[in-house]
């Protein structure tokens, strides 16, 4: 199929872009990691945990402080990380969620009886299912009678004055060289620690990801055809759709693209559109309100004009992206990194689901976004320092890294119940292990993730690849650490009239005045009382 004839943005667009919006990006993309991230004023001013990385622990592909997850072909030789154990009969109450399996009790549970074992006390958790917890833990909250650990997976109405009056400021604890004496917790990166800070104090404990969500993958097969081994080194968007034109056929049942709602998040990247807000001096403008955001639209709805979607691909479900891409019908979608495991088991000849590391659309580098960062952060119940210093080393237990025995235990249960080892030194759950491993330990502290595929190398360099290509252009919510009432009431009702507009625009079914109407229409009726909490926050 032939490539869009005409160019693929405006010449308002286009000029816009190379203007103020195209410099902005320029200077941020020259500048400092603060200058060019917006970080807030309540984390800088934090005093952050400093950085310890594991001792003695070698990876087959290194990680980064910035958080590219360490790779590992095989488990290592299990290191002992934390040598006494951090209570002396006391216990320790929490709460946390579950997702899918129900853990099994601790009376009939090897593996919760082994870790409270090697703990020297109680770990009483009130493990909730991930439907009920944001009712259990308002219950919770309301009663007055707080665990020592909280999963903070909700929101609540004055969440500032809770973390003031209930919750523990850690700083004194684990800032600076302070986190030295919790040697699991000092190997966290700083980064994960940066959305740990309110009001600027630590306040939280991280329960890190992979920092980013990426943009979708690739098949690496598809687009070797076509002569393309590196689609980041494509010149710009311009070449960028003369490629999706190469790889569309539709008599051999062959698309470039197809993902649900159109997959937009690679050409957000690709555009460089901010990550939710983008912070101008004192003054917020809101990502779809940006030209970025409005030329991003025009593309993609002349990618999709040319023919380059799979007709009618946005209305997919999950399923049917995933058959389509491993099929060989779609070159490209969109979803998260951790989807790998999905498509990695079809990989062969024909099909290399490869992570997508998007081009800028003026030849520069894109911009991706700092997504998956936390699952979410853990609070401490305000306390006596003895108490608290208890509570910091069971969290020190609990984040035990990968490769070590408090890993293999937290993660895999018991040797010889819930797992056995390989030839190559790999655990390989047995059928009860899942159900013993599914106390939620790893969502009141967890470590770095690592990325690994035991037995298969070659998805271990794939994936490991992808996050280090990734994380370094990636760029943070700079409201992430500010709390607006109307945002979290109202923000996804009042946007949603943008994101369905956007929609039809791109079907072809709506106009770009359509939109900015829809935008304007955005702010009038709340989204510039959003705009106003968030800036009043970040100027407190």
């Amino acid at each position: 199929m032939s490539a869009i004839s005409a160019s693929v943005l405006s010449r308002r667009r286009f000029f816009a872009l190379s203007g103020a919006g195209a410099l902005a990006a320029t200077l941020a993309a020259c500048g400092s990691r603060s200058e060019q991230t917006g970080q807030v004023s309540t984390t800088e001013d934090a005093h952050l945990p400093s950085f310890r990385p594991v001792e003695g622990l070698t990876p087959d592909l290194a990680g980064s402080a910035e958080g590219v997850p360490p790779g590992f072909f095989t488990y290592p030789e299990p290191f002992t990380s934390v040598a006494e154990t951090p209570l002396s009969g006391e216990t320790i109450s929490a709460i946390s969620m579950f997702f899918a399996t129900v853990p099994n009790s601790r009376k009939d549970n090897p593996a919760w009886q082994e870790v409270e074992k090697r703990l020297g006390g109680t770990l009483d958790i009130d493990a909730v299912s991930d439907a009920d917890f944001a009712s259990r833990f308002s219950t919770t909250v309301a009663g007055g009678d707080l665990p020592d650990m909280m999963l903070y997976a909700t929101t609540m109405q004055d969440h500032a004055g809770f973390l003031d009056s209930a919750c523990e400021d850690l700083t004194p604890h684990l800032g600076g060289d302070a986190v030295e004496a919790y040697p699991n917790l000092a190997a966290i990166p700083e980064l994960f620690w940066q959305q740990c800070v309110a009001a600027g104090k630590l306040y939280y404990l991280p329960i890190p990801r992979a920092v980013t969500g990426g943009s979708g993958f690739y098949n690496a097969a598809r687009f070797e055809e076509v002569g393309v081994s590196d689609p980041a080194e494509v010149a710009d968007a311009e070449a960028f759709a003369e490629l999706m034109g190469e790889l569309t056929n539709p008599e051999r049942n062959r698309w470039a693209l197809g993902s649900t709602a159109f997959g937009l998040a690679p050409f957000r990247h690709m555009f460089r559109v901010p990550y939710t807000w983008r912070l101008d001096g004192d003054r917020l403008v809101k990502d779809f309100e940006t030209d970025e955001y409005l030329a991003m639209v025009e593309y993609v709805a002349g990618l999709r004009e040319a023919g380059y979607f799979v007709p009618g691909s946005e209305a997919w479900e999950k399923n049917q992206m995933v058959n389509k891409f491993v099929g060989g019908s779609t070159a490209l979608v969109y979803d998260g990194l951790p989807g790998y495991a999905t498509y990695a088991p079809s990989a062969g000849d024909t099909f290399a689901p490869t992570p997508f590391v998007p081009p800028g659309y003026d030849g520069a580098a894109a911009q991706t976004y700092q997504d998956n960062v936390l699952f979410s952060p853990v609070m401490i119940k305000k306390g006596d320092p003895e108490h608290v210093e208890k509570v910091l080393r069971v969290a020190n237990f609990l984040a035990a890294p990968f490769g070590s025995q408090e890993y293999l235990l937290l993660t895999y249960g018991v040797a010889g119940v819930d797992y056995e080892m390989d030839g190559a030194g790999n655990p390989i759950p047995t059928d009860r292990g899942p159900a013993d491993v599914a106390v939620p330990w790893r969502y009141l502290a967890a470590p770095q993730q690592a990325v690994y595929f035991p037995g298969h190398d070659d998805q271990t360099r794939v994936v490991h690849g992808g996050y280090s290509s990734l994380i370094p252009l990636s760029v943070p919510n700079p409201v992430a650490s500010v709390y607006s009432p109307t945002d979290t009431d109202e923000g996804g009702t009042l946007g949603q009239p943008v994101s369905d507009t956007t929609q039809e625009v791109i079907a072809g079914r709506k106009t770009m005045k359509d939109l900015e109407a829809a935008i304007a229409a955005w702010a009038g009726k709340g989204g510039d009382t959003i705009r106003g909490e968030y800036e009043e926050g970040l100027a407190s």
